[in-house]
């Protein structure tokens, strides 16, 4: 007698299926031959695949997929994504409770690209009821590093920018280069609708139009009387989400050409000197009032009152005139050459703008020492700048000593902030020091890195004679008595074990205990590891740690422990192997 699921027509059981998770249909069709065939329908697994990921790497091509009606193989791609997921998942849990072999894993993250951001945010989020309470995080950048080909798009300058966004998002769930792109497109709607007869406007009227109505909405341009150089105005996807959407000259400009270019304007930034600027030219035929081009202009690329239109978005929905923009480049610029002035007038590339916003994002901090209105993490963003200058800048405007520079320069924050990173640094940083002199000394330091994750550090036991002068424990949270940051203990020494350069750069024995004293390996508040001596740790007790100082750690401190324990005031380690008393 059959029961009465299999009485149901395939329609019904379907519709039913479709409310219940894809487990249910997996086990559905493994209880016999009909429902095989009914659980692998085409259109179910589709509705998985959109209900259950939000994020796809790239390799799957899921925009196109989607948009194809002919494609049907939904459930060995469903199978594909869950396989990701669950090895996202592993990684993570691999990576808490083992103490050795933490960069393969990392790595299990790294390959599965923005496949993993669905787990990564869900384990973050959720992390106070999981035994994993720090989640791991990983930064997607495979989108970004396309860039070091070196291709320049007429019409992509939001891309490279947004891939800068990218090393900022951390667990904020919006602000990708999807959603950039969905916001700018959603601008686009705001004006036609509007001005639903802009169509019919010359380029001219159209140019101004666009800008007055972004300017009208405070959507770019600088608003209540915030800084300058307020970190939080150099990101294009920060300008976009943030509550203020204030953003520099660079970055209106950005946003103004997208918008200008959907209503058939060829609009592009231009590397004026300090000050971006877009240019707007008509559609190809005829002049900026939409009027027949005359045959004497046909051809001609120099800038024209006919065919070149200036815009400061930043300031104003009005044109600035060619003559005043010619006249003020002999102020700002009076040694340039004149093909020089004539670049500063003209399109800049996606890669010279995205390099300049790079500059920009470094010198923030220099020029403006407040906090942003957005919270941006100031170490990431000093490591999205460093990696586009190693990727992005031209040989011919940069000797090869820069680029050693710049290698030198985010070689010191990936070990300082971000050597969980190694191997993302491997596969795409190495290989550009090969023709450096000091290539040798970049492969020995990732060799280094990956055997040191390998090796079973000896253990220190608190019975030993020599630690008996060490009082603190790892775990314990402290405050710096001079310096006065924040800092959680993960290690420790019974005497400084620096070399002597290091010593003696940081004047160790000119402290009132000197070298022969216990030091510390903390992990502190601004995402740094520093070396700090006995005397200059001021434990804090378990009423005085409170929310906020919990908060201020960064999620690297998953590395080194599990969670806080509220009652001892402490966190619980993941070293226990090389610190078993502790």
């Amino acid at each position: 007698m059959s029961s009465h699921l299999t009485a149901l027509p395939d329609e019904v059981i379907q519709t039913i299926l479709s409310y219940l998770p894809p487990s249910t249909t997996l086990s559905l069709g493994q209880t016999c031959k009909r429902f095989v065939d009914v659980t692998s329908e085409p259109l179910q697994w589709k509705e998985y695949c959109q209900t259950s990921f939000r994020w796809w790497h790239r390799q799957h091509s899921i925009k196109s997929k989607f948009q194809d009606p002919s494609y049907i193989d939904w459930k060995p791609l469903f199978a594909r994504r869950h396989t990701s997921s669950q090895a996202t998942r592993n990684a993570i849990n691999r990576i808490v409770a083992d103490e050795l072999g933490r960069l393969d894993w990392i790595k299990v993250i790294l390959d599965a690209g923005y496949d993993a951001k669905d787990d990564l945010l869900d384990m973050f989020w959720n992390a106070s009821s999981s035994e994993n309470h720090l989640a791991q995080k990983v930064t997607a950048v495979e989108e970004w590093l396309d860039l070091k080909s070196g291709r320049d798009y007429f019409d992509s300058f939001e891309k490279p920018l947004a891939a800068l966004d990218l090393f900022i998002l951390e667990e904020q769930t919006t602000g990708d280069t999807d959603d950039i792109s969905a916001r700018l497109d959603s601008y686009v709607a705001s004006v036609r609708k509007a001005h639903p007869a802009i169509d019919d406007l010359s380029p001219r009227e159209k140019a101004v139009t666009v800008a007055d109505h972004l300017l009208k909405n405070n959507w770019i341009g600088i608003h209540n009387d915030r800084h300058y150089h307020s970190l939080d105005h150099m990101f294009l996807g920060v300008a976009l989400f943030s509550g203020s959407r204030n953003s520099v000259p660079l970055i209106s400009a950005v946003i103004y050409c997208y918008v200008a270019r959907q209503f058939n304007l060829r609009a592009a930034p231009c590397n004026y000197p300090f000050h971006v600027h877009a240019m707007v030219q008509p559609p190809a035929g005829i002049d900026l009032d939409g009027n027949t081009l005359p045959e004497s202009e046909s051809g001609n690329t120099d800038p024209s009152k006919l065919t070149h239109l200036y815009m400061d978005p930043f300031n104003s929905s009005e044109p600035v005139a060619l003559s005043t923009l010619e006249r003020n480049l002999n102020f700002v610029a009076p040694t340039s050459s004149p093909a020089q002035k004539a670049s500063y007038l003209s399109a800049a590339t996606p890669r010279d703008l995205t390099i300049r916003a790079a500059h920009n994002i470094l010198s923030s901090p220099s020029q403006y020492a407040g906090p942003p209105v957005h919270p941006i993490n100031p170490n990431l963003a000093t490591y999205a700048a460093l990696f586009s200058l190693v990727f992005l800048a031209r040989s011919t405007a940069n000797p090869p000593d820069q680029l050693r520079q710049h290698l030198v320069v985010l070689t010191q924050h990936f070990l300082e902030y971000f050597d969980l990173d190694i191997h993302l640094f491997e596969t795409y940083v190495l290989p550009l020091t090969i023709s450096q002199p000091d290539a040798r000394a970049y492969r020995n330091l990732i060799h280094q890195l990956k055997d040191s994750d390998h090796e079973s550090r000896p253990q220190k036991h608190r019975s030993d004679a020599r630690n008996a002068v060490v009082k603190f424990n790892v775990g314990q949270v402290f405050r710096h008595r001079r310096r006065h940051y924040l800092a959680v203990i993960y290690g420790w020494d019974p005497y400084c074990r620096m070399q002597e350069q290091w010593i003696t750069m940081n004047q160790v024995d000119r402290l009132p205990n000197g070298r022969n004293q216990p030091f510390y390996n903390v992990l502190v508040e601004d995402e740094s590891t520093r070396y700090v001596a006995e005397e200059n740790v001021v434990l804090l007790s378990p009423s005085e740690i409170t929310e906020d100082m919990l908060e201020a750690f960064p999620i690297e401190i998953g590395k080194w422990f599990k969670r806080y324990d509220p009652q001892t005031g402490t966190f619980i380690s993941n070293v226990r192997h090389e610190y078993p008393d502790d």
